[in-house]
């Protein structure tokens, strides 16, 4: 139970730290607006996922990839003295998909009820 927290609260930290990184250090144009949703930590505490949305299109998305994979050792070195763990962490960026995943289950949500809707008159 221990274990966990500690992973928890180490995953926290690596968001916390690599969010301020991206957003006042990373002085790359083509980053976008990048908000961080969540990282997940092994629980050896040597790889950090970090899952990401960024405001935009498909272009837009690549752009963020792109910049985010080519700057994990500039971030890695950026959070290196808040990292308090014998390992500094390898970075993994993924796109989030929950939002786009939400909004198509609305979308089809509104198209049912307006079938319905329109089937009612």
């Amino acid at each position: 139970m221990a274990e966990g927290r500690r992973v928890k609260r180490y995953a926290d930290l690596i968001k916390r730290v690599v969010s301020e990184v991206i957003e006042f250090k990373l002085n790359d144009p083509n980053k976008g607006m990048v908000t961080l949703t969540r990282v997940k930590v092994s629980p050896d505490l040597r790889i950090a996922t970090i899952y990401y949305t960024v405001l935009g299109d498909e272009k837009q998305r690549a752009k963020t990839k792109e910049v985010l994979n080519r700057s994990r050792s500039f971030i890695r070195s950026e959070i290196k003295p808040f990292i308090t763990s014998r390992w500094l962490p390898e970075l993994r960026f993924f796109y989030d998909e929950t939002m786009d995943y939400a909004e198509r289950i609305d979308s089809l949500l509104k198209s049912i009820k307006n079938d319905a809707d329109s089937e009612e008159e």
